[in-house]
């Protein structure tokens, strides 16, 4: 279209420079006559030449308005020639045809592009979510698999709660035994004959139980206790001492007793005093021996019963009575330690009773009742610790943890015992889920060892309290008795 444009201006403009050329002859020619014509005939001439200039000039502009008009017709009839032909024939002959065959085919490619990109995304997608589940599976097969090393929380921790209640109900109980015995509640030993009939009780229980014959310089017959520690007299058989020579002295014997087991074998739930065991069927308990130490260490000589009913009318008995009570009061709070130590080391899960036995020795494997128990897996963990006996039953783990771990023994393992093994300190490479337990049952741990030592601070500062109270009373009485004999001055 440009290059049609510049023709048709280049035709305009060769005619009128022809129109041109043209008239600029003339005007020379006319000229030419004037200079060369004799001045006589010049006159004539430039007469006659000024009209032709005259009609030169009015030619040339003439000519160029019609030059310009002829061009601006002609060229407006060729560009509106042009523009019907751009418009009727090139674009609507050919481009049309050509941008919709064009669009038809972009639009094609386009959507094939498209398909293209979609099956792309549509791909990644696939392949990321795939991946995903396949990440998040092995992740949950990693972070789901505990391992055995926790596990050892998990199982052992199972009893601690039962064994707690246990162990507050044993506490309370000789709490209520020691205030029956010290108030001659009906039933009790002394209850009628006061300090001298539980003296009298307790030195028979003595004789027959705790009596080592050995003490007090022992030489031979006749020395030491064996007058004192005979059962029956010069004249009976020669019954003297302790029957039982595994409970000599227990009854004072604070560290054998107590402080050294893990586990007591002490459970006020029953009527009975015998524990049974996998070697020893029946064995004494602890229950009678526990309450001979706590009578030598708390209230060796109980309050008095000699109070009759016209007694108590007077103000000084009652007075008097108030006194022993709150002495009474002072020894409960006193033996609340004591108790809680016994509560926290009595018998914890049931004790192996004889069918278990007879199921091991008859098959040579622990019976399923056996298998649930808790001290089962206890014994797991200390045997990493501590070498089998030679039959292959854990009684030398047993003797330690208990054959019925108290909650103050299986703390001990789940606080202390488990970290002396290297092994734990290895399986912490572990993965990070499984670390993350084992701190979470760390953490559950403290807080219990943290809760036993809270509440052992609250017995002593109780203790230390009705201590500073003794201590204060006789200046607490001197200053009452000043107070209500003075008579004050202005």
């Amino acid at each position: 279209m440009i290059v049609f444009m510049v023709n048709t201006l280049n035709n305009k403009l060769q005619n009128l420079r022809f129109a041109a050329v043209y008239a600029l002859f003339f005007f020379a020619l006319c000229f030419a006559g004037v200079v060369l014509t004799p001045p006589s005939a010049q006159a004539c001439c430039w007469a006659c030449a000024q009209d032709d200039c005259d009609n030169a000039g009015d030619f040339i502009d003439d000519a160029h308005t019609d030059i310009r008009n002829r061009v601006a017709v002609e060229f407006d009839a060729d560009l509106a020639a042009f523009e019907d032909w751009m418009i009727e024939v090139m674009f609507d002959e050919h481009f049309v045809p050509a941008l919709g065959a064009m669009a038809t085919q972009m639009g094609s490619v386009a959507m094939y592009y498209t398909s293209m990109i979609g099956m792309f995304f549509d791909a990644q997608i696939q392949m990321d979510t795939q991946r995903l589940f396949r990440k998040l599976q092995f992740e949950a097969h990693k972070d789901y698999r505990p391992s055995e090393s926790f596990c050892y929380f998990g199982t052992n921790v199972r009893s601690l709660a039962a064994s707690e209640s246990i162990g507050q109900f044993n506490s309370l109980s000789l709490s209520r035994i020691s205030l029956d015995r010290q108030l001659g509640a009906f039933g009790v030993v002394g209850a009628k004959k006061g300090y001298k009939g539980d003296y009298k009780a307790r030195w028979g229980q003595f004789v027959k139980t705790y009596c080592d014959i050995g003490d007090n310089n022992y030489s031979g017959a006749g020395t030491g206790l064996t007058y004192a520690c005979d059962h029956d007299g010069p004249n009976g058989n020669s019954d003297m001492g302790a029957e039982n020579n595994n409970r000599i002295n227990r009854d004072i014997d604070y560290t054998r007793l107590v402080d050294e087991p893990r586990t007591i074998d002490l459970d006020f739930s029953n009527d009975t005093l015998n524990t049974e065991n996998p070697f020893k069927i029946t064995e004494p308990g602890d229950e009678e021996d526990i309450i001979a130490l706590s009578k030598n260490l708390y209230g060796h000589k109980v309050l008095s019963r000699n109070i009759a009913g016209t007694l108590m009318k007077s103000n000084n008995a009652q007075k008097l009575f108030l006194a022993l009570r709150s002495i009474a009061a002072k020894r409960g709070v006193a033996q609340a330690s004591f108790n809680a130590i016994i509560g926290m080391k009595s018998s914890g899960t049931t004790h192996m009773d004889e069918l278990d036995l007879i199921i091991y020795r008859a098959t040579s494997t622990p019976s399923t009742r056996l298998l649930k128990q808790t001290r089962r897996y206890m014994a797991a963990i200390m045997h990493q610790l501590l070498p089998s006996d030679p039959d292959g039953f854990g009684a030398n783990i047993f003797d330690l943890i208990g054959y019925s771990p108290s909650y103050y023994s299986q703390l001990e393992v789940l606080a202390k015992r488990i970290y002396q093994n290297p092994d734990f300190y290895a399986n912490l490479y572990d993965t990070p889920a499984n670390v993350s337990r084992k701190k979470v049952a760390m953490r559950a741990i403290e807080l219990m060892v943290d809760r036993a030592i809270y509440e052992s601070q609250l017995r002593r500062e109780m203790n230390v309290s009705v201590l500073l109270s003794s201590k204060l009373r006789a200046a607490h009485r001197l200053a009452d008795k000043g107070l209500a004999t003075s008579k004050g001055s202005e």
